[in-house]
């Protein structure tokens, strides 16, 4: 008998420290919990341009969704077969609705599923608060093009494309990265039990 592999997405604004916490689960849990890239970083590191028109726009976060699920199959395809009990993506599906120029619903529409679908595609969300100026916005990561004020207004557009999920934890800033690193591998323990 196969156990389904558990899938967790780590959301939240630019600089929650996703892809730092994401980093730390990859060493802690490397016996049973797999990670995946970012897919936006996959794609802007790889030459994908921004932008800043709504159509523009669309095609970016279309772009993005579908490499979000191909990256996901694939893995989960990959991992049947190995003792690996759980799928970690930094960020997921809904996360595009927020760059989306539009409502959740038409994004949704747009991409042919549905809330209850995307839904589906995590067990556990677990949405890192961005980091205000006030806790050390971290301007280092050369795709983030967000200043700290933008990237709190993206936090809390996250936040509702994920709000009625069944299992969502919110992990809010903390003055110590180590705290924060810590609540999050604390939700990941509690989940894998």
């Amino acid at each position: 008998m196969t156990l389904k592999l558990k899938t967790i997405c780590l959301t939240g604004g630019p600089g929650a420290g996703k892809t730092a916490v994401a980093d730390i689960i990859r060493r802690e849990f490397s016996e049973i919990l797999a990670v995946l890239p970012e897919s936006a970083s996959v794609l802007y590191g790889g030459g994908f341009s921004r932008a800043q028109r709504p159509k523009e726009q669309r095609f970016i976060q279309k772009a993005i969704y579908h490499v979000q699920i191909a990256a996901e199959e694939l893995a989960r395809g990959r991992l049947k077969s190995t003792r690996i009990r759980g799928l970690v993506c930094d960020r997921g599906t809904l996360d595009g609705s927020a760059y989306w120029p539009g409502t959740r619903a038409n994004f949704l529409k747009t991409l042919n599923t549905s809330l209850k679908d995307e839904f589906r595609r995590y067990d556990v969300v677990i949405h890192l608060e961005s980091a205000s100026a006030s806790h050390g916005y971290d301007h280092s990561n050369p795709l983030r093009t967000e200043t700290a004020k933008q990237a709190l207004e993206l936090d809390q557009k996250i936040r509702s494309a994920w709000n009625g999920h069944p299992n969502i934890f919110l992990v809010p800033a903390r003055e110590s990265f180590l705290e924060k690193t810590e609540d999050v591998l604390g939700v990941i323990r509690s989940q894998l039990i």
